[in-house]
């Protein structure tokens, strides 16, 4: 038997421009339409059997969140059949169900009844889901006092402690500590274990390949792909390198026609900055992994006796990454002199590039080496932005070290 099943399943919501325009399709009765139509979902076709844990995946707006509301009843389906099959507890939107003015008990009373508990049932479990919250220090206080977490460890909390047939968990668990997601991923591999159903949504590629049986993809509102967990995670991080590449190539351009701070005495200008893939194409968006090769080119206005390029790369949050140039590297490369009317190109290839998840900007530089203190010669600040996607394993932080693993016991 099936836990879930759809059938060309579709949600449609009325947006309107102003909330006046409401009243005015209302007052003209069907005659006239002050709204357009937004559908967030259209024909979705699922088959998920039971004891199956399944995730959801896509971009901002796809419809993942619509897919679980519909689930869970929180709205309905505009066309198209639905069927669920046993009892449903989720997250969805943080705080959702709960009233900010109550307190954390009288919110856990209100939600448990809500899902179908006794007065009687919901006191024999209220000790548990709080322990299970660590928050019996503000369980009095009004909701509204709460942080993000908290919040979250409360609606957890109270959404597994009813044992439901089916358990649908959104992205809310992005928010928590690693402490608390850890307590939440324990007792969804719990679940898994006594053969309940599981959608999990989340833009965690690592935790969705762990986790899920199959996974689904959506992309404006409608399933792109279906399949196991690999196979549409790595269809996923190709729609998301294209997404980036048109993103990040779009910012790029901007960024370089506003330019950053600039300073040197010109006698080399700096031309062109390029951020190339290993086959030599222009890219703007790569993987931890791939070869990204520095490109400059410059056109030389006076006489240089020790000219040295480099570059600076920087996360987006001004966080320096690392400095380099042809000079002070361990095979020293000496260019110059050169002349003026002379034109050129320097390459840096950073090959395997070992940058994880990010957006990443370069600064670029010319130096004059042949005085004492090197002489500033055209410096470029912000000069090229690119990004760094998903790549195939996970990893946390801001570089990939090489790494060699040895384990005796």
């Amino acid at each position: 038997m099936l836990a879930l099943r759809a059938h060309d399943v579709g949600k449609k919501y009325e947006v309107f421009r102003r909330p006046a325009d409401r009243l005015k399709e209302l007052l003209w009765a069907g005659r006239r339409s002050f709204h357009h139509d937004l559908w967030a979902l259209k024909h979705l076709y699922l088959e998920v059997p039971r004891s199956a844990t399944w995730g959801v995946i896509g971009p901002n707006g796809a419809g993942k969140s619509t897919i679980l509301k519909l689930i869970t009843g929180t709205t309905r389906p505009t066309c198209g059949t639905l069927e669920v099959n046993g009892s449903v507890s989720g997250i969805l939107e943080l705080g959702q169900g709960f009233n900010p003015e109550f307190s954390g008990r009288s919110n856990v009373m209100m939600n448990c009844s809500i899902l179908g508990m006794s007065r009687a049932e919901a006191l024999a479990k209220f000790e548990s889901i709080v322990d299970f919250a660590e928050l019996w220090e503000v369980i009095d206080r009004p909701v509204r006092t709460y942080s993000t977490g908290m919040y979250l460890r409360l609606a957890f909390a109270v959404a597994v402690s009813v044992d439901p047939d089916i358990l649908v968990v959104d992205e809310a668990l992005a928010v928590g500590d690693e402490y608390f997601r850890g307590k939440c991923y324990a007792r969804i591999n719990d679940f898994r274990r006594r053969g309940k159903t599981i959608l999990f949504v989340s833009h965690s590629l690592g935790v969705v390949r762990n986790l899920c049986d199959r996974v689904i993809l959506l992309q404006n509102g409608e399933v792109a792909a279906q399949g196991t967990a690999e196979e549409v995670a790595d269809e996923y991080l190709r729609m998301v390198h294209a997404q980036e590449e048109a993103r990040v190539k779009a910012a790029d351009r901007r960024g370089a026609a506003s330019g950053g701070p600039r300073w040197g005495d010109g006698r080399i200008e700096i031309r062109e900055v390029r951020s190339l893939d290993r086959a030599g194409a222009e890219r703007h968006a790569f993987a931890p992994g791939d070869a990204l090769t520095i490109e400059a080119r410059f056109r030389v206005k006076a006489d240089v006796e020790r000219p040295v390029f480099g570059v600076g790369v920087f996360r987006s949050d001004g966080t320096y990454v690392s400095g380099i140039n042809h000079l002070w590297h361990e095979r020293p490369l000496t260019v110059g002199p050169l002349r003026g009317g002379e034109t050129g190109r320097v390459r840096c290839t950073i090959d395997p590039l070992p940058l994880l998840k990010g957006t990443y900007y370069l600064s670029y530089f010319c130096y004059d080496h042949s005085e004492a203190v090197p002489v500033a010669i055209d410096h470029q600040e912000r000069v090229k932005l690119f990004q760094v996607v998903e790549g195939p394993v996970e990893m946390h932080g801001i570089v990939a070290l090489p790494t060699r693993w040895e384990i005796e016991h």
